[in-house]
C-alpha cells in the first residue's frame, strides 16, 4: 500500500514536470515579446479568473470567505504569492538574457535547498542516499557552468544581449583583479594577483593555477550568462515556496480555495504595475494572437502544475516531490533545441549528470 501511495505521488509530480517543461518553452517564446512583469500580470489574470470560476462553480464561496478569516492561512497564501511573483518575474527576465538550456538546469539545485529548509520547516529528514543525490546534482551543475557554456570552438558562450552591448572580458587583467602569466613550464598559464611579485615552485603554482582557473571560469561563465545566476537564486526561492505550499495545504480544508487565495495575492503587484505604468500591454496583447495564446497557456499550465504538485505532497516528501518535478529540466533543454535552435550537444552530458542525481533522490525515497 505504501509503494502504491508513493507511485501515485510520483505520478502527480511527473505530471507537474510535464506542465513545467511546457511552461518554460512558452515563457521563452513570450520573453522577447513583452516585459517580464507584463507577462506575469497577464498570465495571472487567466489563473485568477479560471480558479475563481471553479470556486464558484463548485459552491466553495462560503469556504473562501471562511478562509480569509484564518490569519495563518492568509499569511501563508500571501507569502507564497509574493515569492511566486518574484520568481516568475525574475525567470522571465533571466530568459531574456540567457538561453533556456543554460537557465533551467540550475533549477536542479532546488532539492539541495529543500533538504535543509524542509528539515526545519516541515520536519522531513532526508536519507543518506538522498543527500548523495543532491551532491551529484551540485557536481553536474558545476561542470555545466564550467564546460557546458562553451561554444563549438571552445570559446565562452555569452548571452546575445551582452554581445550586442559589446561587453567583452579583457585578456590582460580581468574583472577579478588577476592577470595571466606563463609558468616556467611554458604553455601553462597561471593566474596571479595583478601586480604581484609572489613566486612558487612549479607544482605549487600548477595546483593554485588549476583551482583559480576553475573558479574564475565559473565566475566568468555566470558573468557572461547572468540568467544562469538569476535562475540559481530562483531555485532557492522555489524551495521556500514549496515548503510554504505544503504548510498552506496542511492549514486548509480545501485545496482549490488555497490555490485561489495564493494566486489572487500574486496578481496584486504585477496588475497594479501594468494598470499604472503599462496600460498599452493589453492593447499589444490583443494585437498578437500568438503571444496572447502563449500567455494564456502559461497561466493554465501554472494552475495544472501547482495542483499536481500539491496532490503529490499527499504521498511523498516535499524535497522528493520537487526532485521529481525537476525532471522537467531535460524536456525543457530538448525543447530549447527544437523550438529555439539552441546548441545543446555540449550541455546534455552535464544535464544528464544532474538528472542522475535526481534519480538517486527518487530511489532513496523508494527504499525509505
Amino acid at each position: 500500500m505504501k509503494f502504491e501511495g508513493h507511485a501515485i505521488g510520483y505520478a502527480w509530480a511527473f505530471a507537474a514536470a510535464t506542465a513545467n517543461a511546457s511552461q518554460d518553452n512558452l515563457r521563452k517564446l513570450a520573453s522577447g515579446r513583452a516585459r517580464p512583469v507584463e507577462i506575469v500580470a497577464l498570465s495571472e489574470i487567466v489563473n485568477v479568473v479560471v480558479l475563481g470560476a471553479l470556486v464558484l462553480a463548485r459552491g466553495r464561496g462560503e469556504k473562501l470567505i471562511e478562509a480569509y478569516g484564518q490569519t495563518e492561512l492568509v499569511l501563508l497564501a500571501l507569502a507564497a504569492g509574493v515569492l511566486k511573483f518574484a520568481c516568475a518575474a525574475a525567470l522571465q527576465h533571466a530568459l531574456r538574457l540567457t538561453p533556456l538550456s543554460l537557465c533551467v538546469p540550475y533549477f536542479a539545485f532546488t532539492p539541495l535547498f529543500l533538504l535543509v529548509m524542509s528539515f526545519f520547516l516541515v520536519h522531513e529528514t532526508p536519507t543518506a542516499q538522498g543527500v548523495a543525490g543532491v551532491c551529484v546534482i551540485t557536481a553536474g551543475a558545476y561542470m555545466l557552468n564550467a564546460n557546458g557554456a562553451t561554444g563549438e570552438e571552445g570559446k565562452l558562450e555569452k548571452s546575445p544581449r551582452l554581445e550586442e552591448g559589446g561587453i567583452v572580458a579583457e585578456d590582460s587583467v580581468n574583472t577579478f583583479g588577476t592577470r595571466r602569466r606563463p609558468s616556467a613550464r611554458g604553455p601553462l598559464d597561471q593566474l596571479v594577483p595583478a601586480g604581484s611579485s609572489w613566486h612558487f615552485d612549479d607544482a605549487e603554482l600548477a595546483k593554485r593555477g588549476c583551482l583559480r582557473r576553475s573558479l574564475t571560469t565559473q565566475m566568468s561563465t555566470l558573468r557572461a550568462n547572468p540568467g544562469s545566476l538569476i535562475t540559481l537564486g530562483i531555485a532557492a526561492m522555489y524551495a521556500l515556496v514549496a515548503d510554504l505550499d505544503k504548510l498552506g495545504k496542511l492549514h486548509t480544508t480545501d485545496l482549490l480555495v488555497f490555490m485561489f487565495m495564493q494566486r489572487a495575492f500574486l496578481l496584486v503587484l504585477p496588475l497594479a504595475y501594468v494598470l499604472i505604468r503599462r496600460r498599452g500591454a493589453f492593447v499589444a496583447l490583443a494585437a498578437s494572437k500568438k503571444v496572447a495564446v502563449a500567455i494564456a497557456l502559461i497561466g493554465l499550465l501554472d494552475i495544472a502544475s501547482m495542483f499536481a504538485f500539491l496532490e503529490a505532497l499527499n504521498y511523498i516528501f516535499t524535497s522528493y516531490a520537487v526532485a521529481a518535478k525537476r525532471t522537467s529540466i531535460l524536456a525543457s533543454v530538448l525543447g530549447s533545441a527544437v523550438f529555439f535552435k539552441e546548441p545543446i550537444a555540449r550541455r546534455l552530458p552535464y544535464v544528464m549528470i544532474m538528472f542522475a542525481g535526481m534519480a538517486l533522490i527518487l530511489l532513496a525515497d523508494a527504499k525509505h
